[in-house]
């Protein structure tokens, strides 16, 4: 029986590799609740796994091996090869996390879809060896890469997140992070959102804004020409046409359109679009 250096590794390559499958399964198990491991620690783990079962194979050959040993490698690297071609592209592509920005403990990351889908950026809070997402805290970037994080602040005083990207895909978003804190600070909360949109207006092909008011919590958000307002009351769409006049759909118990001059809203900024939409409703809360 072979003795070499070569052989030793052989079996340490195939020694990890069955080590790594309670890991692995543990590991899954902790973060099935939402926890992301940090470092795509998970992943690089699964990567390893598959490719020590197809090098450990080749790396074998020319060697004295049990019986045994030569069926276990055999085998083990027909099922890591068909592993692979499966689970490769999703765990590089659809099954990974990307930092973003970071801000102390507090992490903008997305995550990809499949078939070309939009990222998906979300809120997270580090946690040791996790990421623990914040739930229902998302931000719209459109586009891969395309926006450089120029801003990133998270304000647990104030309970609010904000941020600014530039790039070909620009946005600018003001959250609630804590929603007793955030309609607390009216004033404050309200005049960032201003100076954020003030600091890169987005109507604009590819650019996307969103904007909770404090007081009232109604949502709004700027998705390339169009912008879209929710309140308690009724979800109101503004859509602006390549042309001079606006055209609005209102949905609060049935649908309505109706069409305005495109300066009867003034710049588009928060603040005047939804003094426009309070007034359509007639001034209602």
């Amino acid at each position: 029986m072979s003795d070499t250096l070569r052989y030793k590794i052989v079996l340490w390559m195939v020694w990890v590799q069955i080590a790594l499958l309670p890991v692995i399964c543990l590991m899954l198990y902790v973060v099935s609740d939402g926890l992301l491991w940090r470092w795509n620690l998970l992943n690089w783990l699964m990567v390893g796994g598959y490719l020590i079962g197809l090098f450990s194979l080749p790396f074998s050959r020319g060697l004295e091996k049990p019986v045994f040993l030569k069926w276990w490698l055999r085998i083990d690297f027909w099922l890591s090869a068909i592993m692979a071609i499966l689970a490769l592209p999703l765990l590089f592509y659809v099954g990974r996390h990307y930092i973003d920005a970071e801000d102390g403990d507090y992490v903008l990351y997305h995550t990809r879809g499949f078939m070309m889908a939009g990222p998906h950026y979300e809120l997270g809070k580090k946690e040791g060896l996790f990421i623990r997402p914040m739930m229902h805290q998302f931000v719209r970037i459109n586009g891969y890469n395309d926006g450089k994080i120029d801003c990133f602040k998270v304000d647990t005083l104030r309970g609010c997140f904000y941020g600014l990207s530039r790039g070909n895909a620009q946005a600018s978003w003001v959250l609630p992070l804590d929603s007793v804190k955030y309609s607390q600070n009216v004033a404050y909360i309200t005049n960032l959102i201003d100076s954020l949109y003030q600091a890169q207006p987005l109507f604009r092909d590819y650019y996307h804004g969103t904007f909770v008011f404090p007081d009232n919590f109604a949502e709004i958000n700027y998705d390339s020409f169009s912008i879209y307002y929710e309140d308690s009351i009724s979800y109101n769409s503004t859509d602006l046409i390549y042309g001079d006049s606006l055209r609005i759909t209102i949905i609060n118990n049935g649908i309505t359109k109706l069409s305005y001059p495109k300066d009867s809203v003034g710049d588009l900024s928060p603040k005047e679009v939804r003094t426009f939409i309070e007034n359509l409703n007639g001034g209602k809360r």
